[in-house]
């Protein structure tokens, strides 16, 4: 049983030519858990969002919306891939 409230939604800023974009995207489907892409060079207002959300451009980062509508921004592969594998807990 994962010590973390599940969330009700996960999105992934991200981009195809980023390394550790395709770290934490195999991750997600390796542990089998559903996260939304959001590409920010396909889509330039998805980078806006998160600047504005997030504070920094910086991808991956992990948009954890959870059941009561507060929303966490989580920048750092490494960091985002623990994040997955403790909800799979």
């Amino acid at each position: 049983m994962s010590d973390i409230t599940t969330p009700s939604h996960l999105a992934l800023y991200e981009h195809d030519l980023c390394g550790f974009c395709q770290m934490v995207r195999r991750s997600t489907q390796d542990l089998d858990i559903e996260v939304e892409s959001r590409n920010i060079l396909d889509e330039p207002e998805r980078r806006q969002e998160l600047i504005e959300g997030g504070g920094k451009g910086m991808v991956p980062c992990l948009r954890i919306e959870m059941p009561d509508g507060q929303v966490q921004w989580l920048y750092e592969s490494a960091d985002i891939i623990d994040y997955l594998k403790r909800l799979n807990d």
